[in-house]
């Protein structure tokens, strides 16, 4: 059965129906929560069960001519985006980056970047994208991460695609320049 059509038979009450989405979407939005949620496991574990939970005491919310992948999604990211305005942390970023020059020479730049390996890349990915916006954020994580299209990601945070693209550029430029360093051939 299609996702759609086992939200009807959730609507009716059939266990079994909740049981297989879960089993379907657990764990890729457990992976997207710990990802928007900064790493929080526990934290991320549980929104999932909220989500979850919100899903089981109301399924009638599910509007069944949409698509239930984005629609999930969707919900999944407004419980991202309620948990940064409880807590406060969205804070704005600046529009304009100041670029600054590399001071080191080629010759020194080529043994540091020798000596960088993956978890130090992966560490320096997260903390820049926690320097962003939410949004921006949530725009990479969503189209790079999790495949989603634009229009999808549009419907998700609920914003015009021109939006989301100028999200995806800005956050882009952002990782070009603060992962500079992992690129040996600049």
């Amino acid at each position: 059965m299609v996702d759609e059509e086992l939200m009807f038979h959730l609507s009716n009450g059939e266990v079994s129906a909740f049981d297989e989405l879960y089993m379907r979407y657990s764990k890729r939005l457990l992976g997207y929560f710990i990802r928007m949620l900064n790493f929080d496991k526990e934290l991320a574990e549980d929104a999932l069960q909220d989500l979850f939970l919100k899903i089981a005491e109301a399924p009638e919310n599910f509007d069944r001519q949409r698509s239930f992948k984005t629609w999930i999604f969707s919900v999944a990211a407004n419980r991202c985006k309620n948990y940064y305005r409880h807590k406060k942390i969205v804070v704005e970023t600046h529009e304009q980056i100041t670029y600054t020059e590399d001071r080191t020479d080629e010759c020194s730049f080529m043994k540091l970047a020798a000596k960088i390996d993956g978890i130090q890349f992966r560490k320096t990915l997260h903390e820049t994208l926690n320097e962003l916006s939410v949004e921006k954020k949530e725009a990479f994580i969503l189209k790079y991460q999790e495949g989603k299209t634009l229009s999808e990601i549009a419907y998700i945070q609920n914003c015009p695609e021109g939006s989301v693209k100028s999200r995806l550029h800005y956050t882009l430029k952002t990782l070009e320049e603060k992962l500079k360093l992992f690129n040996p051939v600049n």
